[in-house]
């Protein structure tokens, strides 16, 4: 099987997604056709199904065992993806073998992939990013770096709140920031009955 790490973006990067959602997997709108015969391709996937991992790990695992490890076995129809590096951190994803075969067909070694998990705002910041997709919530908490990064499918605003606060009371945050973007009001309001959240 093969794990795609790519090179490094240049000016000529054209950015598309692929969507997995609960209903069946499909892309985001991009026209194959139309897309430039140079420059690199980064394809970000909205999935769940996502583990980062350093640089040191990603050399010693595959991106296959990596993910069981996580307890993200492979499905039938799933390939596993190495990201590029970001900021110490690589991401291990599962992709949709029939999307992974049409694009790597076409692309070929201008092909990448990343996640939403990769994301770096508010590194800087101490508290929790939350940024929603259709379907998933990539959560990350910042503490002088990085110090859980996570996506998760969730169906409700109770079941966002309760995973807010485990975190917080495992890593014993004193009343954080919450940054959160792409939620629906029901989660914002039910956050902030209980924590300081930022709107984005």
């Amino acid at each position: 099987m093969r794990q795609v790490t790519g090179r490094s973006s240049n000016n000529s990067t054209i950015k598309a997604s692929i969507r997995l959602a609960s209903g069946g997997r499909f892309f985001s709108a991009i026209n194959l056709s139309n897309v430039a015969d140079k420059g690199d391709i980064v394809v970000t996937v909205d999935t769940a199904r996502v583990t980062l991992v350093t640089p040191q790990i990603a050399a010693a695992l595959s991106a296959e065992d990596i993910l069981a490890i996580n307890g993200q076995a492979l499905l039938s129809d799933e390939v596993a993806v190495l990201s590029d590096e970001v900021d110490g951190k690589i991401a291990v994803i599962a992709v949709y073998k029939g999307a992974y075969e049409l694009l790597s067909e076409k692309f070929s070694e201008r092909l990448h992939f990343s996640s939403p998990l990769l994301s770096t705002t508010h590194s800087e910041q101490k508290g929790l990013s939350i940024e929603v997709s259709e379907n998933n919530y990539y959560i990350r908490l910042y503490n002088g770096g990085l110090q859980i990064a996570e996506a998760l499918e969730l169906t409700s605003a109770d079941e966002l709140l309760y995973y807010v606060a485990n975190i917080l009371e495992i890593t014993q945050l004193p009343t954080p920031y919450i940054y959160i973007s792409g939620a629906n009001k029901e989660c914002v309001k039910l956050l902030k009955k209980y924590y300081k959240v930022i709107c984005e």
